[in-house]
């Protein structure tokens, strides 16, 4: 996250504009009311609030850390995420969208820190196909790229955020029939960060709809990252395969990922690998029922005997939840998680606990 500097003042810079063209568009009477007038705003938005019933004490019964292993956290109630999403259409082809979050430290209106996530140029230059220009997601995986709004538990596994999820860059996506594809390059530091490595991103993916009910997909990504500016460039490899296999209330979700260089864990040239196994059963139409199973090493071949809390140990979570819908599309639900977390190195500490998350998206 970055403080209302640099980025963000372009990006509310932006927004003040596209806000203007799109007020002049709404006093063109020249318009038909049945034809879309041009340029024109969209606003949309989420609200995450969570309870995390965890303790920093390596000794706890509870989640020592949120999900796994990314962010650590005791007992306590926050706004997971208060997002903004606003697309300024200037045609049928060109667009500009942008996602911002707004962080509030401990429920504090003073302590908000402003980040801009999207902010790109969507160019549709055929059916179903378009550009990306600017900063957006990175085209991998399947949890990974999914969107916050519908994710199948409270917080995603360790192994799809073994990167930053959005960089900067030009892609390509595009979907026709049974398949879909993205393929971008990437400046390879990540949201908000300049360029200070010596080389770009590759990063690309492939889904394929082989039945009704059976989705495969894989995914690759190809770079080096630059932890510091005067440190010496780490490569980062990583491929992942994924299978989506839905059959009237059922639903599987799984994905296998394994790297070969930098990730946000082990902070260093490690190989890494991990997976993750969901199912989601509907019970009733509101109410849906979920059991996931995930595990991840960021440091394969290396083996910490002295400390349980290292984020770079190996570790797996178990997930049972219930999704209670007040309204699936937009989502408005309320998300029940109990977890079971085992650290597989160091000293033997199983947590466990709830976690809670009432969410509303407009």
């Amino acid at each position: 996250m970055v403080p209302m500097k640099g980025a963000v003042r372009v990006f509310i810079a932006s927004l003040i504009l596209l806000l203007s063209s799109a007020s002049l568009a709404q006093n063109d009477e020249a318009q038909k009311r049945d034809e879309p007038s041009y340029p024109r705003l969209k606003l949309g938005g989420q609200f995450q609030l969570q309870l995390d019933d965890g303790d920093l004490k390596a000794s706890s019964r509870r989640p020592v850390r949120n999900g796994i292993g990314f962010r650590d956290t005791d007992s306590r109630i926050d706004i997971r995420r208060l997002r903004l999403y606003a697309t300024a259409y200037f045609s049928d082809q060109v667009s500009i969208v942008t996602e911002t979050d707004f962080e509030v430290e401990d429920l504090e209106p003073d302590e908000v820190t402003l980040t801009p996530l999207d902010i790109y140029l969507k160019y549709q230059f055929a059916e179903g196909h378009h550009l990306r220009i600017g900063q957006a997601k990175i085209p991998f995986g399947h949890e990974f790229l999914k969107t916050s709004r519908h994710l199948t538990v409270i917080e995603r596994s360790d192994v799809s955020r073994m990167f930053f999820q959005r960089d900067i860059g030009v892609g390509l996506f595009g979907q026709r029939e049974k398949m879909e594809y993205a393929f971008g390059v990437y400046q390879g530091q990540g949201e908000n960060v300049a360029e200070r490595n010596g080389a770009n991103d590759i990063a690309g993916k492939f889904e394929y709809q082989v039945t009704p009910g059976l989705r495969l997909g894989a995914s690759g990504h190809l770079g080096v990252y630059r932890p510091e500016r005067d440190v010496p460039d780490i490569p980062l490899r990583r491929l992942g395969i994924e299978a989506i296999y839905e059959d009237g209330p059922w639903k599987f979700e799984g994905e296998y990922i394994v790297g070969n260089g930098y990730n946000l864990f082990s902070n260093a040239d490690t190989p890494s690998r991990g997976y993750y196994l969901y199912n989601v059963v509907k019970i009733r139409p509101p109410l849906d029922l979920v059991v996931g199973y995930d595990r991840f090493d960021p440091d394969v071949g290396s083996v910490n005997l002295s400390r349980s809390d290292n984020g770079a140990n190996e570790r797996d979570r178990f997930v049972v939840g219930l999704n209670y819908y007040f309204k699936r599309r937009p989502v408005h639900r309320f998300m029940v998680n109990y977890e079971l977390r085992n650290e597989l190195e160091g000293p033997s500490v199983s947590t466990q606990g709830f976690r809670v998350r009432y969410q509303y998206v407009w």
